[in-house]
Formats: C-alpha cells, structure tokens, sequence
C-alpha cells in the first residue's frame, strides 16, 4: 500500500476536513447574516416609530412637547449612531467569512459549484456596470437617513422652542 492510499487515523481524508471547514464557515457566515439583517429590521422599526413619536412633539403647540422633541431628537441621533456603528462592525464580520469561505472553495477545487466565488465575480460586472454602486454598501448607509432625519427634527425642535421662549419673555 502506497502512503497516498493510507487513511488518517481519525478516518478521514484531508478534503473531507476542508469540506466540513467550508460547512462549518458557511453557516457562521448565514448566521451572520440573519442576525444582522433581524438586529436591522428591529433598529429600523423602532426608529420609524420613535421618529413618528418625535415629530409628534416637535409639531406639538406647547413648549414642554417641542423641549420633550428636542430631548428625544437627541436620544435618536445617539440611538442612530450605535446602529451604524454595529452595522460596520457586523459587516466586517459577514465580509470576513465570506471571504473565508471563497479561500476554502479554491482549496477544494469547487469550480462549478464555488458559490462564494462566481458571486462574488458577478458583483464586480455589475459592479463596473453601475459605474461603482454597491448593494452591500448601499445598505450600509440606512442609518444615516434616520441621522439626517433625526438632525432635521432636533434642528426643527430647537427653533420651535427658540420661538417659543421668545414669544414668552416677549409677553
């Protein structure tokens, strides 16, 4: 018997411990990115309400609604902020698996079926096709439309108070 033939002594081959290292970072990546995509949903859920909520203050007619705005504009910018941050960090995360799992595809020799791979080859064309506009970017910047929302009500807020206490040392 040659030493090409004779099997490890855990019984296995060297491909079958690649195969189970690529399902091993194939479902830390999918997990990855469930979990991100759930936290993201939440986040944007309970900031479209709490912007709803604010804009409810900031339009109210009494300066303790519109200062209560202001207050709460300030918790959101702060709340937007933490969510942009988790959601660069958690990127990074999805980003390194995936590229983890396209190394182990070019050590198994999956061509055709090197998933990682031929996806991430389609996203460069089309990529260059959109003249450098990137999905997975894209998405990243969600948060900073509710910064730029939570910015216009915080500003909103403090000139409808401004105006407000004016108006009563005016009196």
């Amino acid at each position: 018997m040659s030493a090409a033939n004779v099997m490890p002594p855990n019984g296995r081959d060297e491909r079958d411990n690649r195969i189970e290292v690529y399902k091993t970072i194939f479902d830390t990546w999918r997990s990855q990115v469930d979990s991100y995509w759930q936290r993201s949903n939440y986040f944007a859920l309970f900031e479209t309400a709490a912007v709803g909520a604010c804009w409810h203050l900031v339009s109210g007619s009494h300066k303790l609604e519109v200062g209560a705005g202001v207050g709460l504009s300030v918790l959101g910018i702060c709340l937007t902020f933490v969510w942009y941050r988790n959601n660069a960090k958690t990127h990074g995360y999805v980003r390194h698996w995936w590229d983890s799992m396209g190394k182990i595809e070019a050590q198994l020799n999956l061509t055709p079926n090197d998933f990682a791979s031929q996806l991430d080859r389609k996203q460069d064309e089309e990529h260059k096709e959109r003249g450098g506009w990137e999905y997975r970017d894209m998405i990243q910047k969600v948060p900073i439309l509710f910064g730029v929302a939570w910015v216009a009500l915080f500003v909103t807020a403090v000139v409808r108070l401004a105006c407000f206490l004016c108006q009563y040392k005016c009196a």
